[in-house]
């Protein structure tokens, strides 16, 4: 293809099979520092993309992956419309399925999955730091706003950092987190009978599960969170709603977990836990008798999982998703009863775009936000690397990975 690069007409390929296979209702228009190449499709709505200094960028992404794609995106190397940048990291992540390789020559196969596994395997870049985009202690010196950076884009209602429970009938982003809610709480028996009963959130976020199962049945609620801008929030939030006698929160590792309870829940959290035995081992000791506990988190059904390195610099520098099948053994390890369910399909990816457009509407605020109030240098790098992270995780999560929870009960002697 005259004036491409290999690794750019490689790019056109992988483009042409995926509308083919995928999107026939999609057209694809691309320019590579210059004017726009054919469009690639025949479907209604068009998707435009700019590359800029394309050369550089697609031998970034075919040589580092998804580090390469992320970082391009971030610095404003790839201009799309928002509404669009899903549909173009689609074909990014198709790039390696069996449908689409089989579309391709051998060559252009291989460079196809090394680019795709260059975000798992290759190595760091000379003398670069990993910088913890995701501690927003790094970004700002208030906690007042570190918790309104996120309270832009989260739901109102909860402040839910996790899945929220999608139905077919569910509209909005509020009602899919009260969904999760109450289902947790069917889940756990938690109904007005069990009023002064006491509860233990690990990894409480900024107080969902305490400020409901506290308002709603008169439970005895605790959270644990080693952050201190959510410790502030539901501080203050206690006081406000004036649950002092019902909620409290420490500042403590869920490791360290002391007294016990009756009911033991957690939400998101085990994306960074390293030693699950020794979790659940104390998960429970921790339980009254004929106590309950239901762990939610997003699994891998890989035995080969390796979390992103894309990921791991910027969002998540320890995270990565748990093995759905060791994860069941060491629970069978300490419970006689462990029932596991999946959530809805999609409930993940539909949460993540609800986050994603959220984000985009308060984009204004939150730029604002970050050039006076906060120590971020390159604020346009922030913003961008905060839209990729909600984007190309609802289309990773779209096709690998799924999110359940966990019911256990009936602890094992050992315990």
């Amino acid at each position: 293809m005259r004036g491409l690069t290999q690794e750019q007409a490689i790019f056109l390929k992988v483009t042409r099979a995926y509308v083919k296979e995928e999107r026939p209702d999609l057209s694809f228009r691309f320019s590579f520092d210059g004017p726009p190449q054919p469009a690639i499709g025949s479907g209604s709505r068009v998707v435009d993309v700019s590359f800029h200094n394309a050369e550089r960028l697609f031998q970034q992404i075919f040589l580092e992956g998804s580090m390469g794609l992320g970082e391009g995106y971030s610095e404003g190397l790839i201009e799309v419309k928002d509404e669009d940048y899903k549909e173009f990291l689609c074909i990014c992540v198709y790039a390696t399925s069996p449908r689409i390789l089989r579309k391709l020559s051998i060559f252009d196969m291989i460079a196809a999955v090394r680019a795709r596994a260059g975000g798992y395997f290759s190595k760091p870049r000379e003398n670069a730091t990993i910088d913890n985009h995701y501690s927003l202690s790094d970004w700002f010196e208030s906690d007042d706003d570190s918790n309104r950076f996120f309270h832009y884009w989260l739901d109102r209602d909860h402040r839910m950092y996790s899945c929220g429970k999608w139905d077919p009938e569910t509209k909005t982003l509020e009602e899919s987190e009260t969904n999760k809610l109450e289902l947790y709480a069917k889940r756990l028996g938690i109904d007005a009978r069990n009023r002064g009963k006491t509860l233990l959130d690990l990894g409480c976020g900024w107080g969902g599960i305490l400020f409901f199962m506290a308002e709603k049945f008169g439970i005895q609620a605790k959270g644990l969170t080693l952050s201190s801008a959510q410790h502030s929030y539901i501080t203050k939030e206690i006081r406000r709603r004036n649950l002092q006698d019902l909620v409290t929160v420490e500042l403590r590792n869920v490791h360290n977990m002391e007294g016990t309870y009756d009911y033991i829940i957690s939400i998101g959290m085990l994306e960074h836990i390293t030693d699950f035995d020794d979790l659940y081992r104390k998960t429970a000791r921790s339980l009254n008798p004929g106590g309950q506990a239901l762990m939610h988190s997003m699994y891998s059904e890989s035995w080969f999982y390796k979390a992103d390195r894309w990921f791991l610099k910027y969002i998540f520098p320890y995270g990565a998703c748990p093995n759905f099948s060791s994860n069941m053994r060491c629970f069978k390890k300490y419970f006689n009863v462990v029932e596991p369910k999946k959530m809805p399909y999609l409930s993940y990816p539909k949460t993540l775009d609800a986050w994603f457009a959220n984000f985009c509407k308060a984009e204004l605020q939150i730029r604002e936000l970050l050039q006076r109030r906060s120590k971020v240098k390159d604020v346009e790098f922030a913003i961008r690397t905060f839209k990729h992270y909600l984007a190309i995780a609802s289309v990773s999560l779209t096709f690998s990975g799924f999110v359940g929870h966990t019911l256990v009960k009936e602890p094992r002697g050992q315990a």
